[in-house]
């Protein structure tokens, strides 16, 4: 009961709020306002629903060079609104194209770590009520990411923490804090889009026993 009315007080203070969500809660794109990338997304978004992304952002967004945390940031901005949505499906066809991947499973053994990572972003924020596959990629992104990127373990960890909102707020905060804690990551992502992330996932750290 107790746990029960714990969840009813908390979800009434979110009311009003722009979202309530590990993936929807976590706006970092900010942080990266002076990415060329990112303000082509800004536009994007002020477009009417249904706009798509230009070429140049989708190679940018499956180009292994491109700064990992950097793409990331482009799906974040993108969100989870109208656009957000349309953003996975786009991205998907865009990348079977480009790697000559008849489906999702091949696509997955042909790109590298970063780039199945903000694909599994992608994915998520696209629908983040079931980001079931999208956290099974994320774990895929990890296993072969040979740069150890700490962005590439959060953004996973971050899809994760959208599971366990529904079964152990315990876990939102610890399967995402100890990618922040894991001192062999190289930290490849602005210190200050991981503070606002932090934000939102540090309201559950006293569920922490």
């Amino acid at each position: 009961m107790k746990k029960i009315i714990a969840i009813m007080v908390l979800a009434m203070a979110w009311v009003g709020a722009k979202a309530d969500s590990p993936l929807t809660s976590t706006d970092f794109a900010d942080v990266y306002s002076d990415s060329q990338w990112v303000q082509q997304a800004a536009g994007l978004i002020d477009e009417e629903a249904g706009a798509e992304m230009s070429t140049s952002l989708m190679n940018f967004l499956a180009d292994p060079k491109s700064p990992v945390d950097e793409r990331l940031a482009v799906i974040n901005k993108l969100g989870w609104n109208f656009n957000g949505q349309v953003t996975g499906g786009q991205l998907y066809n865009y990348l079977l194209g480009r790697y000559k991947a008849k489906d999702e499973k091949q696509l997955a053994k042909k790109m590298d770590g970063g780039t199945l990572a903000v694909y599994a972003y992608a994915k998520a924020m696209s629908n983040y009520f079931n980001v079931t596959e999208a956290s099974e990629l994320g774990h895929q992104a990890v296993k072969k990411d040979k740069t150890h990127s700490f962005s590439v373990a959060f953004i996973s960890a971050l899809i994760d923490a959208q599971i366990y909102l529904d079964s152990d707020w315990a876990m939102v905060y610890k399967v995402v804090n100890d990618v922040t804690m894991d001192g062999s990551l190289n930290l490849d992502m602005r210190q200050a889009a991981i503070d606002k992330v932090m934000e939102y996932i540090n309201l559950y750290k006293e569920y922490v026993k």
